[in-house]
């Protein structure tokens, strides 16, 4: 007993530690305002390469990771969740780049339910009632957007779905997070470094061996040790309560947009939130109630 506790707690600690760590994303790419959103996500995906190969070749598990490059429809998937993942992280840098954190913030939010949207349409999965008027509540926020600035909320709307077709695409590949994140970095990483070479020869390259260099490269743990912390969580804890938890992270950079970089928040977008808010509200109490109910 004192032991499940024990590793209870220390899911919860791991957890809270992967979704504060997502939430302050928003402070560090910050300061790599010189570095334009593709050469920072360059530098993201061949630093994180490097860092898993580092972290692989420690656990010995770099053999598990290479056969994934020999079959071909495997790798194909993992290309193209590599395509994906890198779109979600470009699009995320760039909203923090042009001051569009809270636009990143409601994607963020939108995002469990745009997975759960595609899991019906994609999947066939079936969904509650209360799961219909959920998404029902999601696209009346997304058309409040639309009419705040006269069309569709590029970063609200192309952010969460990017990563729910990410989902998607992972859901279907029976691989370890940690092997998958470096087999579908690495499939990428060729046009990372081709990115870097034509913005290196247009004489805009920012990387060098100092102090600000090292900074660059800390986009690679960055990227990989929240990941290793939401899965040590995912291990230990129910992912009912990881399902709670995720918003964490974009309430902070809420937080953070409006409090540190003063960003504006008008009316239209806070009723987006407060709608977005009921809707996960009421997904949750429905979650919980049907657990009672199961009990």
């Amino acid at each position: 007993m004192k032991n499940y506790e024990n590793e209870t707690k220390a899911g919860m600690i791991y957890g809270l530690s992967a979704f504060i760590l997502w939430g302050l994303f928003p402070i560090y790419f910050k300061q790599l305002y010189e570095l334009g959103f593709a050469e920072i996500v360059a530098h993201r995906i061949i630093w994180s390469v490097l860092f898993l190969y580092i972290l692989l070749k420690f656990s010995k598990k770099l053999s598990d990771a290479k056969q994934f490059f020999t079959n071909k429809k495997t790798a194909f998937l993992l290309f193209t969740s590599g395509v994906l993942i890198a779109l979600n992280w470009s699009i995320y840098i760039y909203a923090v780049s042009i001051d569009k954190i809270v636009d990143a913030s409601l994607g963020y939010f939108i995002n469990p339910l745009i997975t759960m949207l595609l899991g019906v349409v994609v999947l066939k999965e079936k969904i509650s009632n209360t799961g219909k008027f959920a998404i029902f509540i999601v696209f009346i926020a997304i058309s409040i957007q639309i009419y705040d600035v006269g069309g569709l909320p590029f970063i609200s709307v192309i952010l969460p779905l990017s990563f729910a077709i990410y989902s998607l695409v992972r859901k279907r590949i029976k691989i370890p997070s940690l092997e998958g994140l470096f087999v579908e970095t690495t499939m990428v990483m060729p046009i990372a470094i081709a990115a870097l070479f034509f913005i290196a020869k247009s004489g805009q390259n920012h990387f060098d061996f100092s102090w600000f260099g090292l900074f660059i490269t800390l986009c690679g743990p960055l990227t990989v040790i929240p990941l290793l912390l939401f899965n040590s969580a995912a291990l230990r804890i129910n992912l009912s309560t990881i399902g709670y938890m995720q918003y964490i992270s974009p309430s902070l950079q809420l937080l953070i947009a409006v409090f540190v970089y003063n960003e504006p928040i008008n009316t239209a977008k806070i009723s987006s939130f407060v709608l977005i808010w009921i809707a996960l509200g009421v997904v949750s109490i429905d979650g919980i109630y049907k657990k009672k109910k199961q009990i």
